[in-house]
């Protein structure tokens, strides 16, 4: 044998134990890079969730509501940054139809229908409990809510002419403006409200025929003006607004968009996502989490500015997530009968 093969065969035991140092840091790094993100089962598994919400303190609710199930029509639970999910007392109620949230300051207001009326509740984030309060007159179901913390606005379905109202609340629902027409037809639908300020919100809203309809207000309501949409996208949800832009959650019949407007624009920028999308939230500082799903198989996506979107892997999560709220540096999203936190290692620290 040669010295040089002689030195090849002992410098191969080396080699191999440095190129494992190697799978193995890669494969760790790989991990780091897709934490698990585990999910809790609900109290209730005979009513389904439907809506979330986060105050500013982080403190967040989840609700769902059910016209069939036997002794139970509402559900919720309720969780702090430092407190597991607990059950809520909710105010009696025959059928409610629980489909809208928004969370202000201190609070969150909690939209639907009750016996062809608004129904409208509001978790206190101080107390933990939810009360009822007084929805705008002469309305026929909440259909979205948008709040800043000085400023709620509500798009409701109206009885007499079934056209979408527009009021707003600024002591966190206890009285409202007067319900006007919103420039919307008859059937109409809102799906999303956004407000940068006390004056400039945008709407999302869906026509008869499916079609995608976007308005804009910069005097609080009293005036609106169109937006151009895409004639390609199919829903727009999950309204998110800043003094600077406008972000969004759009579909066409073949993949889901995080989309955005820009002050002062007409023209909307979109990122395709790697999977189907249901619905978008983001925390002040930019952060946003998409979650979604098909047929029983969940999707959960953080994107960060400056960072690559990072999609983790996801634990105990039976099924599709269906909607996802932010507070300042907290995001949960729910499933039918599923709870989950987003991991600080996922929202960029």
């Amino acid at each position: 044998m040669g010295p040089g093969r002689g030195a090849r065969t002992r410098a191969a035991p080396a080699v191999g134990a440095a190129l494992a140092g190697v799978l193995l840091a890669a494969c760790a790094a790989t991990v780091a890079a897709r934490p698990a993100v585990t999910g809790v089962p609900t109290r209730s598994i005979s009513v389904a969730l439907t809506v979330v919400g986060c105050a500013r303190d982080d403190a967040c609710v989840a609700l769902g509501s059910s016209t069939t199930a036997v002794g139970l029509a509402a559900t919720g639970e309720f969780s702090t940054p430092r407190s597991p999910w607990i059950p809520l007392h909710l105010p009696p109620v025959g059928a409610p139809s629980i489909g809208a949230i928004g969370c202000g300051g201190s609070s969150c207001l909690v939209g639907g229908a009750d016996a062809g009326g608004d129904l409208l509740w509001r978790f206190s984030a101080a107390t933990h409990r939810v009360g009822l309060v007084t929805p705008p007159s002469g309305g026929a179901g909440v259909e979205a809510i948008g709040c800043t913390p000085r400023v709620c606005a509500l798009a409701d379905a109206g009885a007499a002419r079934g056209v979408p109202r527009w009021s707003t609340s600024a002591d966190g629902g206890t009285t409202w403006s007067t319900a006007t027409p919103l420039p919307l037809a008859p059937g109409d639908v809102v799906t999303s409200i956004a407000c940068a300020s006390a004056t400039r919100c945008v709407l999302a809203a869906r026509d008869a025929a499916s079609r995608v309809l976007a308005e804009g207000t910069t005097d609080g309501g009293a005036t609106w003006s169109a937006l151009p949409v895409p004639p390609r996208w199919v829903a727009l949800a999950s309204l998110t607004c800043s003094a600077a832009s406008c972000r969004g959650l759009a579909r066409t019949r073949r993949a889901s968009l995080v989309v955005r407007l820009r002050a002062g624009s007409s023209a909307w920028r979109s990122t395709a996502l790697a999977g189907p999308a249901r619905a978008l939230a983001c925390t002040p500082d930019g952060t946003c989490v998409v979650v979604g799903g098909a047929g029983g198989r969940p999707f959960l996506e953080a994107r960060t500015s400056g960072r690559r979107a990072l999609e983790p892997r996801l634990r105990y999560v039976p099924g599709d997530l269906l909607a996802v709220a932010c507070g300042t540096r907290r995001c949960v999203a729910i499933g039918d009968t599923t709870l989950l936190d987003v991991p600080s290692s996922l929202m960029g620290g």
